[in-house]
């Protein structure tokens, strides 16, 4: 177990925005929840997931949500709201339902705002963050997960609205219902709520997560700053950290974005430069990246993590925000999935088809 410095966690910012490949929650809602652990004098700890003890709990804390209608978004507008964060509340009350306090807590995703809002929530109680998350990257849905993917049962689970409203599921048919129903529930609470779920040993967890993910994300910030300061390029310096593969280059040439069923979805294309000038690339993404097209044929799809950053600064950029602005050169790349996202299994969780589209995934080495 290992304290974790300032400057680490101004690495970790960088890092997740990257890796939560568009989406993950945003550096801006994080700064403040990093800010008041520091006020109240209290520490992010990271714990590698080995030195988890077999029989201790471990719980799953993050946020869910996305996008809503200017409709819902009156509906709730003038509710009053309760101070305490809801995935804060959410990790109580499940630890005080399942009447066991969790030895630490797991990141639901790679993200500049789901990874902090964990940490936040271990930090709060003097418990670690475990070094891992359920993905690898950020991912748009809760049924998409290694958990899902190792037969880790979801429920018990707990969800808190910004309002305040309590939901448990004791039981539930699937991740899939779990994901739909609670889906609904943030849809109708302005667009984000606080979920805690997923109780488990620390022998079940694993084998269930992807391993020293957070970690991963400090080194990628830590990368890019060093290679900045010493005048040379930030991307090659995070392909080596997280080793990725460089697809394209080129500038924004549009980008569309819809919010509604707390999502947000939308495209862009990017106008290739350098060696890619001539060609087009083209993502689709439903919070995240998932999908891309290379001259209009299927390219680089989830679970393969599809990254775009900033082609000067190597900064990941987000969809939620006008990161994506007309004329702005972008580099994209390519990060492989975990190896359960690539099982039988893990496919029938995570691909292409998994968002209705024909094309079969293609492991991005076979395609870059």
């Amino acid at each position: 177990m290992k304290e974790l410095s300032k400057q680490n966690i101004e690495d970790l910012l960088v890092g997740a925005k990257i890796m939560g490949v568009g989406g993950g929650g945003e550096s801006e809602s994080a700064r403040p929840l990093v800010q008041e652990i520091y006020r109240k004098k209290k520490t992010f700890k990271l714990i590698d997931p080995e030195e988890v003890p077999d029989s201790e709990r471990v719980v799953i804390v993050g946020r869910m949500g996305g996008g809503i209608t200017e409709e819902q978004r009156k509906k709730v507008e003038n509710l009053p709201r309760i101070k305490e964060r809801p995935d804060f509340l959410a990790f109580r009350l499940l630890s005080k339902y399942i009447g066991q306090e969790p030895y630490a807590v797991l990141p639901i995703e790679l993200g500049a705002g789901n990874t902090l809002a964990a940490m936040y929530s271990a930090a709060m109680l003097d418990k670690p963050t475990v070094d891992a998350d359920c993905a690898s990257r950020a991912k748009p849905e809760i049924s998409i997960s290694t958990t899902n993917v190792a037969g880790v049962p979801v429920t018990p689970a707990c969800l808190v609205t910004p309002f305040g409203d309590v939901l448990y599921i004791e039981r539930v048919l699937s991740d899939i219902r779990a994901e739909d129903m609670l889906r609904a529930v943030a849809a109708a609470s302005g667009g984000i709520c606080g979920i805690s779920r997923c109780p488990m040993d620390g022998s079940v967890m694993r084998r269930a997560v992807a391993h020293n993910t957070v970690s991963m994300c400090i080194e990628i910030g830590k990368a890019i700053r060093e290679a900045m300061k010493a005048g040379k390029n930030p991307v090659d310096a995070t392909l080596e950290v997280v080793d990725g593969m460089r697809f394209f280059e080129g500038k924004v040439s549009s980008f569309e974005r819809k919010e509604y069923g707390g999502f947000r979805w939308g495209d862009f294309s990017i106008r290739g430069t350098g060696n890619y000038r001539g060609h087009n690339l083209k993502v689709w993404y439903k919070n995240e990246h998932l999908v891309s097209w290379l001259d209009r044929q299927p390219y680089v799809t989830c679970p393969d993590s599809i990254c775009v950053v900033d082609g000067k600064t190597g900064l990941g950029l987000s969809n939620g925000g006008s990161d994506f602005y007309k004329g702005r050169q972008v580099v994209a790349f390519g990060v492989k999935a975990h190896r359960l996202f690539r099982t039988k299994k893990g496919q029938e969780i995570f691909s292409p088809k998994s968002f209705g589209f024909a094309m079969k995934y293609t492991p991005m080495e076979q395609l870059v």
